[in-house]
C-alpha cells in the first residue's frame, strides 16, 4: 500500500511538472520576438496622433509635441522617444528598454527639454511619411507635429563632435538615455 502510494504521489507531481512545463512552452510561443515588439512600440510612437496620446496641442501645427530618434548601436538600434508632457522611452531592437519616465523627474525633464529644443530643428527638417531605419553610423530623428512627422538626419560622429545643428537635440535626446541609467543605478 506504502509503495502505491509513493506511485501516485510521483505520478501527480510528474502530471504538474508536465502541466507547467506544456504552460511556459505555450506562453513562450505567444510571446513575439523582440524585433516584432521593437517595431510595433516604434511604429506606434512614430504614428499615433497627439490627440490619442491626451496632449495637449502645440503653440503651431508645425511645433513638434514629440521626438524619436533611432540611431545604430553595437546590437542593433536603440529607439528613443521624448514627448512634450514628460513620457519617455527607450525601445532596442535586440529586446528590452524602458517605458514611460514621466514618474521620476530628471528622465521628464529630459524629455520635455528635447521637445523644446525640437522647435529649434524643425525649420530644417523635411515633412515625411517613411520611417527607415538609420544606416550605419547615422542617426535619424523624427519630429511629431499636427501637420505630420518632420524628419533630419546626420552622423553620428558629427553630431558628437558638435559639428550640425542637431547636435544639441542628439545631446538632449541622450540625456534621457543618461537618467535612465543613472535612476537603474539607485536601484
Amino acid at each position: 500500500m506504502k509503495i502505491l502510494a509513493i506511485v501516485l504521489v510521483a505520478a501527480a507531481l510528474l502530471a504538474v511538472g508536465i502541466g507547467f512545463y506544456l504552460r511556459s512552452q505555450a506562453n513562450e510561443a505567444q510571446s513575439p520576438p523582440p524585433k516584432q515588439v521593437y517595431r510595433g512600440l516604434r511604429d506606434a510612437a512614430l504614428s499615433t496622433p497627439r490627440s490619442k496620446i491626451g496632449l495637449p496641442p502645440a503653440a503651431t501645427p508645425t511645433t513638434p509635441w514629440g521626438v524619436v530618434m533611432d540611431w545604430t548601436t553595437t546590437n542593433g538600434i536603440a529607439t528613443v522617444v521624448a514627448l512634450s508632457d514628460g513620457t519617455a522611452s527607450i525601445y532596442l531592437s535586440s529586446g528590452g528598454g524602458f517605458i514611460g519616465g514621466q514618474s521620476k523627474e530628471p528622465i521628464s525633464k529630459a524629455a520635455r527639454q528635447a521637445v523644446l529644443l525640437a522647435s529649434s530643428c524643425q525649420p530644417e527638417s523635411r515633412p515625411t511619411t517613411t520611417f527607415p531605419l538609420p544606416e550605419s553610423k547615422q542617426v535619424i530623428f523624427y519630429l511629431l507635429t499636427d501637420k505630420g512627422v518632420f524628419t533630419a538626419s546626420g552622423d553620428e560622429q558629427d553630431l558628437q563632435n558638435g559639428t550640425q545643428q542637431l547636435s544639441k537635440l542628439a545631446n538632449a535626446m541622450q540625456e534621457i538615455i543618461t537618467q535612465y541609467r543613472l535612476s537603474e543605478a539607485k536601484h
